[in-house]
């Protein structure tokens, strides 16, 4: 995910104040929530340091030991780009501050919330760069097949999506902790949840990745 280039430049100027100004309730606060959501933000901010350090070339162009998550390499990356890492917690930490006020004024009013998630995450994401085992994914962290649909009356070639499929046989076997974690996030940000398109849990659409179509 990226900001958009003024509203990033705001963004980085209100992390320098909060890093500088912040009181102890707000520091405290923001500290308890790090914590607490670490189990995806921690590979999240990390993911999106290497990202920008990068020049914003997809993970699996980065160095071997980043791209296939060595300990070392993660734990110096850590280290290096502290101050980048920091900077996008905080930024996760204003987006939750802002949907639990938004969510808690409009339940005050007698209005529910709606929640919307992709079925299928991108390939140049924390989620697939930290879980690649998850993932349909060849040697080189390129899918091997990707989503999309199949051809109909409307589209002659159907829709080439791009996305990654889920190795939902290992899923499975974490007992679909993924998903579960998943959606618990979006739920504590909307009273319900849409997934857009729920009909591929039951039946999906696989294309080869060296397919120019849906076809």
């Amino acid at each position: 995910s990226r900001v958009i280039p003024w509203r990033e430049g705001q963004l980085r100027a209100a992390a320098a104040g909060f890093a500088a100004r912040a009181n102890p309730a707000d520091r405290e606060a923001h500290d308890t929530w790090c914590a607490r959501e670490s189990a995806w933000l921690d590979d999240y901010a990390l993911f999106m340091a290497l990202f920008n350090a990068h020049g914003m070339k997809p993970w699996w162009q980065w160095a071997a030991p980043l791209r296939q998550r060595d300990a070392e390499a993660l734990a110096t990356a850590r280290t290096t780009h502290a101050g980048e890492i920091d900077y996008w917690r905080f930024v996760q930490w204003c987006w939750e501050q802002q949907c639990t006020a938004l969510k808690r004024y409009a339940n005050d009013k007698g209005v529910a919330l709606i929640g919307d998630i992709p079925i299928y995450v991108a390939d140049n994401s924390a989620d697939v760069w930290s879980r690649p085992d998850l993932y349909e994914l060849g040697a080189d962290g390129l899918p091997t097949v990707i989503a999309g649909v199949p051809p109909d009356d409307l589209g002659p070639d159907g829709q080439r999506w791009g996305n990654p499929l889920y190795r939902w046989d290992r899923m499975a076997a974490e007992d679909f902790a993924w998903w579960t974690a998943r959606v618990e996030r979006v739920l504590a940000q909307a009273d319900v949840v849409r997934i857009d398109h729920f009909r591929g849990f039951a039946g999906y659409w696989e294309i080869a990745a060296n397919s120019a179509t849906a076809r």
